[in-house]
């Protein structure tokens, strides 16, 4: 699997959970915007797509948008690509984006076919 098979599985999973999770609406459309921004980036995109996300959902806050949750949702799922992709980037000693989670650990398993011991 190379690395935009990968982030396309994340994202993919992650917007059919995104869809049950949240149905329709701002936060959804803010979900589906956050994963489909990160496809086919390479890893400083991803980084800096994750930092500006970061801002606008400062501002957004800072500001008392209308609109906060679609920036918030965005910049979770923005978040979460990024947080799997770390896993890899850990895997394979790299430095990675964000601290990677447990949670990730287990998508990423579940993604790339890694069975239990």
């Amino acid at each position: 699997m190379n690395h935009n098979q990968f982030l396309d599985r994340v994202i993919n999973d992650g917007i059919q959970a995104a869809k049950r999770d949240y149905g329709s609406g701002e936060k959804l459309q803010g979900s589906i915007a956050g994963f489909n921004t990160c496809r086919n980036r390479s890893i400083a995109e991803l980084k800096e797509i994750l930092e500006a996300s970061h801002v606008a959902t400062q501002d957004a806050r800072l500001h008392q948008a209308n609109n906060y949750w679609w920036y918030r949702c965005y910049e979770v799922e923005v978040e979460w690509v990024c947080n799997c992709f770390s896993v890899v980037l850990q895997n394979e000693g790299l430095s990675v984006i964000i601290p990677p989670t447990a949670r990730a650990a287990m998508q990423v398993a579940q993604i790339v076919g890694v069975k239990e011991l």
